[in-house]
């Protein structure tokens, strides 16, 4: 690289390093501002950051990878978590719900949900583990991604080349809170935004479709799967194309039903009203787009490369050292960085949280003043980005450590996680088993057999959660009827509440059936209004005209649905109808 390039991006560090400065004092002022900025963060502030903290290296690093061998059927594939499908649930429906609670992590709701006796102490400190134990696979994936891809620009090993990010990101993710995160990734937004636009606009201008399909393999711009598909080594466990994809939807609806988690779960505590969390969800989404286009770009480039590409995880920085010119190289790297910071810090934040308030003030120092606390944050953040270091060395590949935590980890916590919500039966104990033997599982079918297809490891870890969720529940008591009514009056949630509606007005039930039936109608434009709106824009850049035009009608159809089913809906007050 040049030293324009060089400098761009030691100019970023600099406005990282003081934006922590600036923001330090504000954030220091208690842990409800640390860690969700006292509520008072604007909601369009929460959108921009949710979508920066969406848009990491290392993830786009796997996606360009899938698109660069399958094209727009890797799209498919990232329904696993890439395409953040569950946030058109949480937009509608679980966004709201989240913020109803008043709490600060998803581990503190448990009391909200279970009680403040045993069971409900038992819920949140399983939950906070689980939480902690994702956290620090996030670094891992952090880790390895951001070091293979900037040792191809800067002068220092993979491992160097990530501490380097890592020191710097927990430098002012530390010192400045959720205060510091939200800020910084306005301002990485803007890079986020410059990048995505400008390899867009490249790769549309330099071929059209007829040389798409000259330089591309055959369907590579089909977005319908093969059932069977032969996948390059490494990339054995996708042949089962087809049933993977059933398996990935089914996993979003169980995810999108089960709501939030992590720094997602955060931003949700963080909003004022069921106004703000709707959006800022909507916001988040839309500008989340922009990852669509760029990756889809990046993968077409990559063709233009020809034998030079020999690794797809590796296409993403293969066109940037080729393609790209001086001063837009760096500024294209910084972007790229910020993408990873957004994610690191937003990880690093919310981790923390779990350790602070639901584990260290809840159990080993209660009486802790808030100064007290806050420097005792600075040592969680450091204490899980060593563990995650120490995980990402030991972690072959970028895909590998993904999949793990979307799908096998992701399935030991999925099950607990959705039927909180529609069960009044589940309790504390039941939800502390399913996820402990959940992520058990998880474990254990790493390090015992870590070829699984991804399909196969989510089915399985999956049904020894709700097992053991269910046995437990169904031998122990059952929440107290005094929590329950609390959570369903504050929560308003559908599903099988029959034994607390019972005391119930039948006027406020009438209200939250109303409620339920405009979501879930709602719900029904919101998905395909979330896909269309991703898609679209990859047939433009691919000038797919025919498939373009489909999804921009889908697109029209499903934004008129959502104005008059969920829009026009957000200020509404059911109990009044």
């Amino acid at each position: 690289m040049h030293l324009i390039d060089y400098s761009i991006i030691g100019c970023y560090f600099a406005v990282l390093i003081l934006f922590g400065l600036y923001l330090r004092k504000r954030a220091s002022r208690g842990l409800d501002e640390y860690f969700l900025g006292g509520r008072k963060i604007p909601w369009w502030v929460l959108g921009v950051s949710g979508m920066a903290s969406n848009l990491d290296m290392t993830g786009t690093m796997v996606i360009i990878s899938f698109f660069y061998i399958l094209g727009v059927k890797g799209f498919l594939i990232e329904l696993r978590g890439g395409v953040c499908l569950a946030m058109a649930f949480f937009m509608v429906i679980l966004g709201k719900w989240h913020s109803r609670a008043g709490v600060m992590t998803i581990a503190e709701w448990m009391e909200f949900r279970f009680g403040k006796g045993k069971q409900g102490e038992i819920a949140r400190l399983l939950s906070a583990l689980a939480a902690v134990i994702t956290t620090v696979g996030m670094v891992a994936y952090f880790f390895v991604g951001t070091g293979k891809f900037l040792s191809l620009f800067l002068p220092f090993s993979p491992k160097v080349c990530s501490l380097i990010m890592i020191a710097v990101a927990l430098f002012y993710t530390v010192l400045s809170g959720l205060y510091g995160v939200v800020y910084t990734d306005l301002f990485q937004s803007l890079l986020i935004g410059f990048a995505a636009i400008f390899i867009s606009v490249k790769a549309f201008m330099s071929v059209d479709y007829a040389a798409v399909q000259a330089i591309t393999p055959p369907d590579w711009t089909n977005v319908i799967p093969s059932w069977r598909m032969a996948m390059p080594s490494g990339y054995e466990i996708y042949n089962l194309l087809g049933l993977s994809v059933i398996f990935y939807f089914l996993k979003v609806f169980i995810e999108g039903f089960g709501g939030p988690q992590g720094y997602t779960a955060q931003r949700y505590f963080s909003v004022k009203s069921d106004r703000e969390s709707g959006l800022f969800s909507m916001l988040w989404i839309s500008l989340l787009s922009f990852r669509w286009p760029f990756i889809i770009a990046i993968a077409l480039l990559g063709f233009t490369l020809g034998p030079q590409v020999t690794d797809p995880e590796m296409v993403l920085p293969m066109v940037l050292v080729h393609l790209i010119p001086t001063g837009i190289k760096g500024l294209m790297i910084a972007a790229l960085i910020a993408a990873a910071m957004s994610t690191f810090d937003s990880t690093i934040n919310a981790g923390a949280s779990y350790l602070i308030n639901d584990i260290y003030r809840k159990y080993i120092t209660p009486t802790a003043t808030e100064k007290q606390l806050i420097r005792a944050s600075y040592g969680a953040s450091i204490i899980i980005v060593i563990l995650g270091i120490v995980i990402g060395v030991i972690t072959p590949t970028i895909n590998t450590i993904w999949g793990w935590i979307t799908m096998s980890l992701g399935a030991g916590m999925f099950i607990p996680l959705f039927v909180r919500w529609y069960w009044w039966r589940l309790n504390g104990y039941g939800f502390a088993m399913g996820t402990a033997v959940g992520i058990i599982g998880a474990i254990l079918q790493k390090a015992l057999f870590p070829y699984w297809p991804e399909w196969r490891a989510f089915l399985i870890v999956s049904l020894v959660s709700l097992c053991g969720m269910m046995i437990t529940t169904l031998l122990t008591e059952a929440t107290p009827s005094a929590v329950l009514n609390n959570f369903y009056s504050k929560t308003r949630p559908f599903g099988f509440w029959h034994k607390v509606r019972q005391g119930f007005d039948q006027r406020v039930l009438s209200s939250i059936r109303k409620e339920t039936r405009c979501d879930l109608l709602a719900l029904a434009f919101a998905i395909p209004w979330h896909l269309a709106l991703f898609l679209t824009p990859v047939h433009l850049v691919l000038h797919h005209w025919s498939r373009f035009y489909l999804f921009l009608s889908i697109l029209v159809i499903s934004s008129i649905g959502l104005y008059f089913f969920w829009y026009k809906n957000l200020d509404r007050d059911y109990s009044k109808d």
